[in-house]
């Protein structure tokens, strides 16, 4: 939403918010975002495109939605896999481990633990909203 005040374009924003359990998909500032929400937490999946941050990287995070802080160690088990997290594609590993990580969510639920807390993300709609890599429109930064 915009606002003309004395000629001056203000932009209003306001936080986007996922239906509890649905991924859902966003762009804001050269970057495509996949996240879900579950139990007060958010597992977020940023893709800097080229068009909008050619030096940013893709990565993968997990944050508490009342007060937008990161969790800063977290595992994600998919699919018989297990993700260390955070982790971006600023390397052939952590650019790997996105691309399956990709691939893995849109097809299994993801069980997110950190301290105490276990929280499982369905995959619900994650094969329509989370991008398949190798597809045509695949648009997130990846090291290779």
């Amino acid at each position: 939403m915009k606002k003309m005040i004395l000629g001056v374009a203000l932009v209003l924003c306001t936080a986007t918010f996922a239906k509890e359990g649905q991924w859902i998909e966003g762009y804001g500032q050269g970057n495509m975002e996949y996240f879900i929400d579950k139990d007060g937490y958010r597992l977020y999946i940023g893709c800097p495109t080229k068009a909008g941050s050619a030096d940013a990287y893709s990565s993968v995070s997990v944050s508490k939605i009342s007060d937008e802080s990161d969790v800063q160690n977290f595992t994600v088990l998919v699919n018989g896999t297990t993700y260390d997290g955070p982790f971006e594609t600023n390397c052939r590993v952590g650019d790997q481990n996105f691309i399956a990580f990709l691939e893995d969510i849109r097809k299994g639920n993801a069980t997110v633990k950190f301290g105490k807390k276990a929280i499982v993300f369905p995959k619900s709609n994650a094969a329509k909203i989370v991008p398949k890599f190798g597809a045509k429109n695949f648009s997130c930064n990846t090291f290779f």
